[in-house]
């Protein structure tokens, strides 16, 4: 059964400094990304996030589709203005990445797990993903997260294993406990990104990191690189030793061994 987001309750409850100190909800959007970048623009202030039922050009990393069930998902976007280079905004991606894994590991006791450098799974199944987007001025932090809802109406539109919420939990599940969870974690990570403590936040990422000490492949543009996944860098990179010598992974798609844990 498809329910409607109820935003004011969320509103209510909240209990953060920053983020979602203003919440805007559309039942659908082309983008929520693109909206918030759209309200940045014209001078919105940092902790507004944008909320939509559905996408109709929800778009992930290196440009694909991001699938949603309308109804069921959460989809929001996040605009920030942190007062710290551009070269240190991957620390806040796997912050978020946390954040959302930290959340949901608390709601509903979940083995949530991220994979480097933006997704979220539950055991080998992805339940949504992160991307961050910007620069100097204002970075955009779009959350895709698939709460409830049936998950074989998302397998049927995504070659990879996906997964709910729902799906994995034996209990009642409400998107409006999720996204409130969502953003006063988020909130915090962001406060100790604005603090210089990068460092914490890598470290609580790598409790749910499922690809260091594996041997994996990553696809970086058009090379690809094998190795073994050894560690998260200070900047965020992803630190393979490979035959050759150690490399340091800015971007990429990581592949997991088929009997990975």
């Amino acid at each position: 059964m498809t329910s409607v987001l109820d935003i004011a309750q969320v509103q209510a409850n909240l209990a953060a400094r920053i983020v979602g100190r203003r919440l805007l909800y559309y039942p659908q959007l082309s983008s929520t990304n693109d909206e918030v970048r759209r309200l940045a623009a014209a001078g919105e202030p940092e902790g507004t996030v944008v909320v939509a039922e559905t996408q109709i050009a929800g778009r992930g990393r290196r440009g694909r589709q991001w699938i949603d069930i309308p109804g069921h998902s959460l989809l929001l976007s996040i605009l920030l203005r942190p007062p710290v280079s551009p070269q240190l905004l991957p620390i806040l991606s796997l912050g978020t990445a946390a954040a959302a894994a930290q959340a949901l590991s608390g709601l509903y006791q979940l083995n949530m797990a991220t994979k480097w450098p933006n997704d979220l799974l539950i055991g080998r199944r992805k339940v949504g993903g992160i991307l961050l987007e910007g620069g100097q001025r204002a970075v955009v932090i779009g959350l895709g997260l698939n709460v409830t809802g049936e998950a074989g109406l998302l397998q049927q539109q995504i070659p990879l294993p996906v997964t709910t919420v729902a799906a994995e939990c034996d209990c009642r599940v409400q998107r409006e406990e999720v996204l409130i969870a969502l953003l006063e974690k988020i909130d915090v990570i962001y406060d100790q990104f604005n603090t210089g403590q990068g460092d914490t936040i890598i470290a609580g990422y790598k409790q749910f990191d499922c690809v260091l000490g594996k041997y994996v492949m990553v696809e970086a543009g058009a090379e690809k690189i094998t190795g073994q996944a050894v560690n998260i860098g200070p900047g965020g990179a992803l630190i393979i030793e490979t035959a050759a010598g150690r490399r340091e992974i800015t971007a990429g798609d990581v592949h997991l061994p088929p009997n990975s844990p």
